[in-house]
């Protein structure tokens, strides 16, 4: 039968149906099996290039030749991109066994450790919060706080907790800077440790991170282990969409599906918080770089150049905040964008000559085309329907039966595979989303970076502060509500007026199809934009039952959830604004309490606690992870997107 015979939706029926049946029958931990869905999803991105680059550019009129190429070359590098990344996919390695194998060597060797806490103008109950966890470690290990702020309210804090405060002079090379600073310290005292902590100012280290991850050091050619980072607040687009229990955060799919990949390829690499350094591999290559402002994955790079390797432990070990803003958010992938290029540029970079193998290579042309082919893909995306509506030119030249014969079956082969591959972490249209939200920027950041690389200044993500307030990006606002009106009102008139450009146009309903995808990023990215207010600290939850005294009476009541400024019980009746009293909490003893907030379920009331009771919350929410992280699925995130759009 010949091909054309076949009704355009065959294809992508079958595709559909198959990957329906096939993958959900797959493991991914069978090596096999993800050289399979590897092999599919590449298979099928081939073949909608070969389409594309044979049958697809316009190429009749100069105007459209040009667009048709330019977009098509974006396309190209976006998918190179892709297809490395499923290329990674085919391998992963899982340490949590060789943890278990060598703790007997940690126990028996006892190599000394220390913990680095790296902070600039955090808040003082943040930092409280991370001592708390870096004091509370089953292995002992020396704190210290690098304080790049040089506060006295930090230092007062340091000396209440009993850690060590270390300033410097001046803030030279950022936190990388710091480090090294805290390093030349510890060497002058000859207080040098065998391992060496990294955290964040914001990132709460649970009980068992120091011994789990110098387990791993057993082997020598270790030389870093990193953790995945995990968030206990919810980002931007959790937080509007209202479903962050529902919703992975943004990151997920890169610290629990990509980094345990490129470790089974050995080409993993540090993310600065929530790792560990062996301090002699550290010294071979002349401490902390300072040659990007993302020192640490240039630190993974600099090891592997002296024989050290990076070794991943995908286990949740640590805690953190995510950036609460948009505008945190924008500031932190910027940072990561220059930082990249600047590695990009450097003497350490792609095309160095120094002791880096193809597969080290291959890691970097993935990270590069990330930046530099993904974000000018997706804004490409976004503004070429625009173009269509408004002038009739075209970017590609082909009917909507073609459409479903070969790009429905990359689309759904892609997806099916990225879905298996993150357990259903992977949502196309937030993650759109995302990139587009600060696409204009890293396209503008990754090209001045490699064209001028000189020093960029070190741009810290606030965290904390006053979110009490509705704040609206009006910049970011209107940069999509224009995208949003130029699609719809493009489209509108095309299928209204005879008068239009595209009326009798036979691509008219493909480019429908990808307006409509266009207008719903744009309507979620406007949302993200209006950020509401939220609660100044993330509550645990609690159970059990409390005893709310007043007087000379006293009630019980049952525990929904706490932080360190408020509790919240079930409303059972009797409850008053206002009223005052203590009350007993079996893992903080009795606080002072005043009812602040009552509905027809909750009562909320403001809590004072003393520094001891703080230390014990923390203790309480770190220790036992109480703090909220999603357990997501497909259907799940699809769901929550949907309620919270509707919401909205």
């Amino acid at each position: 039968m010949n091909i054309v015979e076949i009704p355009s939706y065959f294809w992508g029926l079958a595709t559909l149906g198959l990957c329906l049946l096939v993958f959900p029958q797959l493991d991914p931990a069978n090596r096999l099996h993800r050289l399979i869905v590897s092999g599919a999803a590449i298979g099928s991105i081939l073949i909608y290039m070969i389409w594309r680059l044979l049958a697809t550019l316009d190429l009749d009129r100069p105007v459209s030749a040009l667009l048709s190429a330019g977009f098509f070359m974006l396309e190209v590098c976006s998918t190179l991109g892709g297809v490395l990344v499923l290329v990674v996919l085919t391998r992963r390695r899982d340490r949590l066994k060789d943890v278990s194998s060598n703790i007997r060597w940690l126990h028996a060797n006892r190599p000394s450790a220390a913990i680095f806490i790296c902070t600039y103008n955090e808040d003082i109950g943040i930092l409280d919060r991370t001592i708390t966890g870096a004091l509370n470690q089953n292995y002992p290990a020396k704190v210290y706080l690098l304080d790049d702020g040089r506060r006295p309210e930090v230092e007062a804090l340091c000396r209440r907790r009993q850690v060590e405060w270390l300033t410097r002079p001046d803030n030279v090379h950022a936190k990388a800077g710091n480090m090294n600073a805290g390093m030349t310290t510890l060497a002058t005292r000859g207080e040098m440790p065998d391992f060496v902590a990294i955290l964040d100012a914001d990132f709460v280290a649970l009980p068992n991170f120091m011994s789990h991850c110098l387990a791993l050091f057993q082997d020598p050619a270790v030389g870093v282990v990193q953790t995945p980072q995990h968030f206990f607040n919810p980002d931007p687009l959790q937080h509007r969409i209202k479903g962050h229990l529902d919703l992975p955060d943004e990151q997920r799919f890169f610290f629990d599906t990509l980094l345990p990949a490129k470790d089974g390829w050995g080409t993993a690499f540090s993310c600065g918080t929530s790792s560990v350094v062996r301090t002699g591999a550290l010294a071979r290559i002349g401490g902390f770089p300072t040659d990007s402002i993302t020192e640490d994955m240039l630190l993974s790079i600099r090891m592997k150049e002296h024989g050290f390797v990076t070794a991943y432990l995908n286990e949740k070990l640590s805690l953190g905040l995510a950036p609460e803003g948009i505008g945190e958010y924008c500031t932190q992938r910027i940072r990561w964008c220059i930082g990249a290029m600047q590695i990009m540029r450097s003497a350490d970079g792609l095309f160095s000559r120094k002791g880096l193998n193809w597969i080290d290579r291959m890691s970097l042309m993935e990270t590069l085309l990330y930046w530099m082919g993904s974000f000018p893909f997706r804004l490409a995306c976004l503004l070429v329907p625009i173009l269509y509506w408004l002038t009739g030119l075209t970017v590609m030249d082909a009917p909507i039966g073609e459409l479903a014969t070969f790009l429905l079956p990359r689309i759904l082969v892609e997806a099916f595979a990225i879905s298996w591959y993150s357990n259903g972490r992977i949502l196309p249209l937030l993650t759109d989303t995302s990139q587009l939200l600060v696409a204009p920027e890293i396209v503008a950041a990754s090209c001045h970076t490699l064209l001028f690389p000189g020093e960029r200044p070190f741009k810290v993500t606030n965290k904390g502060g006053d979110r009490s307030r509705t704040v609206i990006h009006w910049k970011l606002l209107s940069r999509f509500a224009v995208v949003l009106l130029l699609t719809a009102g493009g489209m509108l008139f095309s299928y209204g007026s005879p008068l239009a450009p595209t009326f009798f146009s036979e691509q008219k309903d493909v480019v429908a199809f990808w307006s409509i995808y266009n207008v719903l990023v744009c309507i979620i990215a406007i949302i993200v934009c209006i950020e509401k207010p939220r609660r100044a600290e993330e509550r645990a939850p609690i159970s059990g039952t409390a005893l709310f005294n007043a007087g000379d009476s006293a009630t019980p009541v049952r525990l929904l959830d706490i932080s360190s400024s408020g509790v919240a019980f079930a409303n059972e009746g009797g409850w008053r604004i206002g009223d005052r009293g203590t009350i007993s909490i079996r893992e903080l003893g009795e606080v002072p309490a005043i009812i602040a907030r009552i509905t027809d379920r909750v009562v909320g009331a403001k809590i004072l606690l003393s520094p001891q009771q703080q230390v014990a919350l923390t203790h309480f929410q770190f220790a036992g992870d109480r703090m909220r992280t999603p357990d997501v699925s497909t259907l799940g995130s699809v769901l929550a997107l949907i309620r919270g759009l509707a919401l909205n």
